[in-house]
């Protein structure tokens, strides 16, 4: 059986039939001792007697029948053999045996021998002063035939009792059961368009109500991504429908000769490269989200990264008589370079687009804890419900600018073990961190490692 239901019931029935097996086995097994070491005791008591009457009367009185009566009990009817030397019956409980040889000879007082080919259960003893000896002996079927009632009575019990055990488990199991298949059949009908209370069931008891709850969150995640994705969708087509149709109504306009063609041709040529710009970058996004892509690490001196960083961003900067400078330093970090190059030009990007008059980058250690980057300006900075809205992808913030470039640096942080912040600069604009602790790299491979396995 494949199902949950089937594999408990399979279970449970071995588990009960691996026990009652056992314990009949220690029980007959106890039984069987208790009940031979009985018929010891009442076989040591027979040949007492027995002695006591060959010893007075002699064995040329004996009456075999009056015999019988003695060396036989209430519970217990056991047969007698008189031995000479030579292992010859002389006299027995079954005249037929009288003068046959015992083949089988024992020596020991008492124990488990055999008489005419079956198992016995024997005493014996010496007459005083004759070559004799009495044997007195009990066959072991009949010793256990004294108990098969109650092994009988002991297996009819064991047998209803098992069938209780199976239908308390088949209840059991339903019990349980019962909760599981109605978070079943509310993952089947559960789709993410709909609302997560009506979907999957809040009551469940017991660890199946966490599981149910795990499923809840993990639909609410589900949700929540599903919404994501139509809004990234929906910024993705306003984005690049701007550009398009600047690039259509310009063409249009060259071909009837309502602007001058070299106007024209610029307009599109720039909304061409915006729109190649914005799909690098959408590319860029998705690889940093897919981790499969493995990032070797490498010795940099980080004031050395962002020097080179500054020195792309000065015309830009001179163009509006901005102020760049760096502070702290010379560090040297292990982590990868040109992805912790793109994120640091994305954020001075960010800082001289905002920026009123300077921006400025700082390099902190954190003794041995790892180190930070802080890129401040002195613009108008942000709200606080902008503060984490921010990171997202197309975020359009007050002044109507969409933009990509902070979620490719959040994503690029996170991929090299750290973290990217928002807070007050002390410039007076925004203040972005990134901070990035030691051993980074080998978070970052252990972290690709598992999305690999």
């Amino acid at each position: 059986m494949r199902t949950i239901r089937g594999k408990l019931l399979i279970s449970m029935s071995a588990a009960v039939l691996v026990t009652i097996a056992v314990t009949l086995g220690l029980f007959v097994r106890l039984i069987d001792d208790l009940m031979i070491n009985q018929v010891k005791v009442q076989l040591h008591g027979q040949v007492r007697k027995a002695l006591h009457v060959l010893n007075d009367g002699g064995l040329g009185e004996l009456d075999r029948v009056d015999f019988n009566y003695v060396v036989r009990d209430v519970m217990l009817d056991a047969d007698y053999l008189i031995l000479d030397d030579q292992q010859r019956v002389v006299s027995a409980s079954n005249a037929s045996e009288i003068g046959q040889t015992l083949h089988n000879p024992v020596y020991n007082n008492e124990g488990i021998g055999k008489v005419d080919g079956s198992k016995v259960l024997y005493t014996q003893a010496k007459l005083n002063d004759l070559p004799y000896r009495i044997f007195l002996y009990s066959p072991m079927s009949s010793v256990r035939g004294l108990y098969g009632s109650i092994l009988r009575t002991t297996l009819l019990s064991t047998a209803v009792s098992f069938v209780i055990i199976l239908l308390i488990g088949l209840l059991t199991v339903s019990y349980i059961l019962k909760p599981l298949n109605r978070l079943k059949e509310a993952v089947d009908r559960y789709e993410p368009g709909r609302p997560q209370a009506d979907a999957l069931p809040d009551d469940l008891p017991g660890e199946i109500g966490d599981l149910g709850r795990t499923f809840r969150f993990m639909a609410e995640r589900i949700s929540e991504h599903q919404k994501h994705q139509v809004e990234f969708l929906q910024n993705v087509s306003h984005e690049l429908r701007t550009p398009l149709m600047s690039i259509d109504g310009y063409s249009y306009a060259i071909r009837d000769g309502v602007v001058d063609q070299e106007e024209g041709l610029e307009v599109i040529a720039s909304q061409s490269r915006r729109m190649v710009e914005m799909v690098d970058k959408l590319l860029t996004l998705s690889r940093l989200e897919a981790l499969d892509e493995a990032w070797p690490t490498q010795p940099i001196e980080l004031d050395a990264l962002v020097q080179e960083a500054l020195g792309l961003m000065r015309p830009a900067a001179s163009a509006r008589s901005l102020t760049l400078s760096l502070a702290g330093g010379p560090l040297t970090v292990r982590t990868t370079g040109e992805q912790l190059f793109r994120l640091v030009l994305n954020l001075l990007q960010n800082a001289v687009r905002h920026t009123q008059a300077e921006v400025s980058v700082l390099l902190e250690r954190k003794g041995d804890s790892g180190w930070m980057l802080h890129v401040d300006d002195d613009g108008p900075g942000l709200a606080e419900d902008e503060a984490e809205a921010v990171f997202k992808r197309f975020y359009t913030g007050r002044n109507g600018i969409t933009g990509l470039g902070l979620a490719i640096s959040s994503q690029i942080a996170l991929r090299l073990g750290g973290e990217l912040t928002y807070a007050k600069s002390p410039l007076g604009g925004a203040r972005f961190s990134l901070s990035l602790p030691s051993g980074a790299e080998e978070e970052q491979a252990d972290r690709r490692d598992r999305q690999q396995a």
